[in-house]
């Protein structure tokens, strides 16, 4: 049991702003979506930024004639090649120049179209087959291969995926471990806080997840 977690299933409980019967609503069509919503929802406002990147891209498939439902990683590079490259569907379709890595700058695009080649070579299509993948580890590390993905953002794609024992260490949860404990922890450590602080809290609340409890989170603190 990590040191927080009861501090940080505490102030979960106690603090007014967070909700713990609050539904989570994660559903997503098709796992290019997912991949587009994970990579541009790094440093940026969701709602601001993300979201409407993630409804251009839904509406782009839709113009295609294909169903959301089935798109997949081999239609969506197909897609983007069809359409002049990567930068130019980046820029063109998804209308944004942002970009990822600290120092390195990759354009946000190219870690997207990236994440993509990996899972086809993994011949993982769709967001079942993310999900049953037999070597969950394996697809873990081939994902932090990718130039530009930290732990938030493999955490998030998992969690977008249907995994429901992780969270995403983005600055919401850091600070709210922080206002919690007075201390900060390192990616690695809000994992644990969050299992450890969901177990306590499962006495109370007992379908409570991580994703859950980070979907709350997020919520509290992007207001």
């Amino acid at each position: 049991m990590h040191k927080f977690a009861q501090k940080f299933a505490d102030f979960c409980e106690g603090n007014q702003r967070i909700d713990l019967t609050q539904a989570e609503n994660y559903n997503y069509p098709s796992l290019p979506i997912c991949l587009i919503d994970c990579v541009y929802s790094l440093r940026a406002k969701y709602v601001v930024v993300t979201s409407p990147i993630v409804e251009r891209y839904k509406e782009f498939v839709k113009q295609q004639g294909l169903d959301l439902e089935n798109d997949t990683i081999s239609k969506f590079l197909e897609n983007v090649e069809c359409f002049g490259g990567i930068q130019k569907f980046g820029h063109e379709i998804l209308k944004s120049q942002s970009k990822l890595g600290g120092s390195a700058k990759i354009p946000k695009e190219q870690v997207v179209y990236k994440i993509a080649e990996y899972l086809k070579a993994l011949r993982i299509e769709t967001i079942q087959d993310f999900r049953n993948f037999e070597n969950q580890e394996l697809l873990s590390v081939v994902l932090f291969g990718v130039r530009g993905l930290n732990a938030a953002g493999v955490n998030y794609l998992f969690m977008l995926c249907g995994d429901s024992d992780r969270c995403k260490p983005d600055t919401h949860v850091h600070h709210a471990i922080k206002d919690a404990c007075n201390q900060d922890v390192s990616d690695e450590e809000c994992q644990e806080v969050f299992a450890d602080a969901v177990t306590i809290l499962r006495k109370s609340y007992p379908t409570l997840t991580v994703r859950q409890l980070d979907g709350i989170i997020w919520s509290a603190y992007r207001a």
